[in-house]
């Protein structure tokens, strides 16, 4: 796709599955292959409280990710923070801060300084809110979709995303499975805009933003100029570019037919504080989400 001026790769990504390792349907084996037969191009293993070493099982020519979900104590009755760590070695030491003591801001701390990344995890699923998440620092994105949490009401957490950007957090956005059972498979992903297909051009891009969510609508161009913000995507029914305060919608529901591409202009909305993310919905309702531009 072309991702503001420069053409990358657009890798399938699951950035959240658990397997028979930890509180899993599926073997480890049995949850790659699932995924590669689906067209993936990348899946994080995160299996709770445990890091595994992934070269053991075979990928299916997929880029598998080493990684861990941790569960630091946010509050006195021991409300559990879900912090999704990716890209861990083997011996990383901070696996169970519910027993250990270490806050969510030390957790994401020791996964940076272990070479990982850390999303804050179904935010809404756990009813924490910008309060709650306000004052971390230094984690990549948060989940604005989590298929396995739709089957408790729970999915979306994107008032909990623009009330951060709003607080001036510069947050991206991941859709994931977070796959425990069958039903979880492939309701949602992110699509990764990486340079090379390889896990360090994986993480790169991950680290900077370079990726959007879905739940199967797509992004084919993401562009700016000094004048206009545009964006080209597969058919969807509803457009919307959203503001720090209000938004705009650019393709109104039920217009036929469905359009494919939009663009908005600048003038008034690019000015400092402020921040334009675009949301696409197709007709079968399913939404994919752009990271921010941050003025």
């Amino acid at each position: 796709m072309n991702h503001y001026g420069e053409k990358r790769l657009s890798l399938k990504a699951n950035l959240h599955a658990h397997s028979t390792l930890s509180d899993g349907k599926f073997a480890p084996e049995q949850l790659i292959a699932a995924y590669a037969s689906e067209g993936y191009d990348v899946l994080a293993m995160t299996d709770h409280h445990q890091v595994n070493d992934v070269n053991q099982w075979d990928h299916h020519g997929m880029i598998v990710i080493q990684g861990a979900e941790l569960h630091p104590i946010l509050t006195p009755d021991r409300t559990r923070w879900h912090l999704v760590a990716l890209n861990l070695p083997l011996d990383f030491k901070c696996l169970r801060p519910f027993e250990t003591g270490e806050t969510a801001q030390e957790v994401i701390d020791a996964v940076a300084a272990a070479g990982g990344i850390t999303a804050v995890a179904h935010p809404h699923w756990c009813a924490f809110g910008a309060g709650e998440i306000k004052d971390l620092e230094n984690y990549f994105a948060l989940e604005v979709y989590n298929t396995e949490c739709d089957f408790f009401g729970r999915a979306y957490s994107v008032q909990t995303w623009d009330e951060l950007l709003y607080c001036g957090k510069k947050v991206s956005a991941i859709a994931v499975d977070d796959v425990h059972r069958e039903s979880a498979l492939f309701g949602g992903w992110t699509v990764i805009c990486a340079k090379e297909r390889t896990l360090p051009a994986v993480m790169e891009a991950l680290r900077k933003g370079e990726f959007y969510a879905t739940q199967g609508p797509e992004f084919h161009s993401l562009t700016m100029d000094d004048n206009n913000l545009y964006a080209e995507f597969s058919e969807a029914v509803k457009c919307s570019l959203v503001l720090r305060q209000n938004g705009r919608c650019i393709i109104i529901p039920r217009q036929d037919p469905p359009g494919t591409s939009a663009q908005y202009s600048l003038e008034g909305i690019r000015v400092p504080g402020n921040y334009a993310r675009w949301v696409i919905t197709d007709a079968r309702g399913r939404s994919a989400w752009s990271n921010p531009v941050f003025f």
